[in-house]
């Protein structure tokens, strides 16, 4: 009896047990149940609020819109009424993509006006920085044909100055040359007449060439000149001589043995050089050498007279 109670006891137990169980299980099941839908509570009330706010700004948004609308309505009003005047287009579609073609031509062509004005402003910019570097050009250029004018005037001037120069040195020279082809002729006139009136034999001197080297023909006549000198001294030593003689017989002299005022003269003549070699022309008062001299230079002409008329002021000193 006391086992079957005992077991029975157990067993009420066993089962009082298993229903406390199940009871925490379901407990905690429940707890746990309560606790997500609790969280599942909350965010499904966030959401309505979400949800909330979104239908007003919804609404907000919708309201706006009916106002666009209302706005709207009369342009779309006006091209139903463009539709109807025109032919052209068959729906609004057409006639808006028409205008977004011409706005975008509208834009293109802006911004194509405003780069051509940023060009013109540049190239303005640059055309005016190239004329005023051009006319700063232009004036040093200026400048530099001032002072190229005024070194041509000055050159002009020069070469004036230096032309008249020339001239006067090649007019002295042709006047030089002319004394001393005068002198020359004279000198180989005198020359020719005392070759033949001398009798004593001498190696005759050759006529200097006239392009033969101006030192070469200078030694020439002032060998002829020593040669006249020599006759001249010759011919008034003997003069001397014979003059007491001639005194005393009272005899008539001789036209060719008569003295001259050249004679005297001839006794201390001498050759002298000028610097360039050429005798300097001399005085036009000055006397015939001789009595020959004087018959060679009536027969020369009036220049040649000149010049043997200036030899013996010439080779005297």
């Amino acid at each position: 009896m006391l086992k079957n109670k005992d077991r029975e006891l157990q067993e009420s137990l066993i089962k009082f047990n298993k229903f406390l169980q199940d009871n925490d299980s379901k407990r905690n099941r429940a707890e746990k149940k309560e606790k997500e839908e609790i969280k599942q509570r909350v965010v499904k009330e966030h959401e309505i609020v979400k949800l909330n706010e979104e239908l007003r700004k919804q609404k907000e948004k919708r309201q706006r819109m009916m106002q666009e609308l209302d706005k709207m309505m009369k342009y779309h009003l006006y091209l139903e009424c463009v539709l109807d005047t025109a032919d052209e287009f068959a729906e609004i579609s057409d006639l808006l993509s028409r205008y977004d073609t011409l706005e975008a031509a509208n834009l293109d062509l802006v911004s194509r006006s405003q780069q051509a004005d940023s060009q013109q402003e540049q190239q303005r910019y640059d055309l005016q920085l190239f004329i005023r570097e051009k006319t700063d050009e232009i004036l040093g250029y200026n400048n530099k044909i001032a002072e190229l004018q005024k070194m041509s005037e000055k050159t002009a001037e020069a070469t004036l100055e230096e032309q008249a120069n020339s001239e006067r040195h090649m007019s002295t020279v042709a006047e030089r040359k002319l004394q001393f082809g005068q002198v020359m002729m004279a000198c180989e006139n005198i020359y020719q007449r005392c070759c033949d009136r001398s009798s004593v034999q001498r190696k005759k001197l050759q006529s200097a060439a006239s392009d033969e080297d101006e030192v070469e023909v200078i030694r020439v006549i002032i060998e002829k000149l020593m040669f006249i000198r020599d006759y001249v001294l010759d011919l008034s030593s003997i003069t001397k001589g014979f003059r007491p003689l001639e005194t005393k017989a009272g005899s008539p002299r001789r036209p060719d043995m008569q003295p001259s005022s050249t004679s005297a003269a001839a006794a201390n003549i001498s050759v002298t050089k000028t610097e360039g070699g050429v005798p300097p022309p001399a005085s036009s008062s000055a006397k015939p050498l001789a009595g020959g001299a004087a018959a060679g230079a009536g027969n020369s002409s009036s220049g040649c007279c000149g010049s043997n008329a200036a030899l013996g002021a010439e080779v005297s000193k």
